[in-house]
């Protein structure tokens, strides 16, 4: 029986162990998103977003970046753009912004070349110069945190989810069943636009909490689910108590009130 002699190079390779790809750097506490809130302001507020590999980082010395916090570095960051989330014009192919990386307890800056990002800057100049919209604006790369903005922004295009100011007024109405009631509350808006925050409570019913634009309330009302643009209007900018000016003197409507905030849950901004 013939015998086939492999390589020795050959057979190291079948027996090694496979080799881990090298996890994304960590990240100090108080750069990470927290949820969807933290996710959400980043997003609204950085006028380009582009997933990109950074291809160089150069640390900054002490003396040309004086102002940087303690147990942080500062690296001027240049990265090669692979996809755009948005942006209001053309983009080029490169970035380079100043990011401040956190240390380890060693005092370590993280190794970051090679590392794809999701990256929340300015418009570029023409040389592709540019600034992170705030400390957290760079973010490891991740698919569901990409597929989280493109849905914040998309609802924001819309034009459809009120940018909520606070609440002017409500009314409470009992149904025709013992402990059946509804309350609308008036929002006001940046656009001026009717916006009404409608609860629901039937017997034996999980409580409804919709928001309605237009001057009726019908059943294109929308109910307000979370991890939405929606949803964070409403649990990060309406008071906790309806104010009295609003109704809150009324002790049924205050309560409908705090009903409504507390099925929203917590905001959770962390920023």
């Amino acid at each position: 029986m013939r015998h086939t002699i492999l390589p020795i190079c050959l057979i190291l390779a079948i027996f090694a162990p496979a080799r881990a790809q090298s996890p994304a750097p960590a990240l100090a506490a108080s750069d990470r998103l927290a949820g969807f809130a933290d996710t959400a302001e980043l997003a609204l507020a950085a006028p380009v977003i582009v997933r990109a590999t950074i291809t160089k980082a150069q640390r900054l010395s002490g003396k040309a970046a004086p102002d940087v916090a303690p147990s942080r570095v500062r690296f001027l960051v240049t990265a090669a753009v692979s996809n755009v989330l948005v942006a209001p014009g053309g983009m080029g192919g490169s970035l380079q912004y100043l990011w401040d990386a956190p240390q380890d307890s060693r005092g370590r800056p993280p190794a970051v070349k090679g590392t794809d990002v999701l990256a929340f800057v300015l418009p570029p100049a023409p040389d592709g110069s540019t600034r992170l919209v705030s400390r957290r604006g760079q973010q490891p790369f991740d698919t569901a945190l990409a597929d989280t903005v493109r849905a914040v922004v998309t609802d924001q295009r819309s034009g459809k989810v009120p940018v909520i100011r606070g609440v002017s007024n409500g009314f409470r109405a009992d149904g025709t069943v013992s402990g059946e009631s509804e309350s609308q509350f008036f929002l006001t808006t940046a656009d001026g636009k009717p916006a009404t925050l409608v609860v629901q409570n039937r017997p034996g019913e999980v409580r409804r909490v919709l928001v309605a634009r237009g001057d009726i309330i019908d059943e294109s009302a929308e109910r307000v689910r979370p991890g939405t643009l929606l949803w964070y209007r409403l649990a990060c900018f309406l008071p906790a108590q309806l104010p009295a000016a609003a109704g809150g003197n009324d002790a049924a409507l205050a309560q409908d009130w705090r009903n409504a905030i507390a099925s929203l849950g917590p905001c959770g901004k962390t920023g």
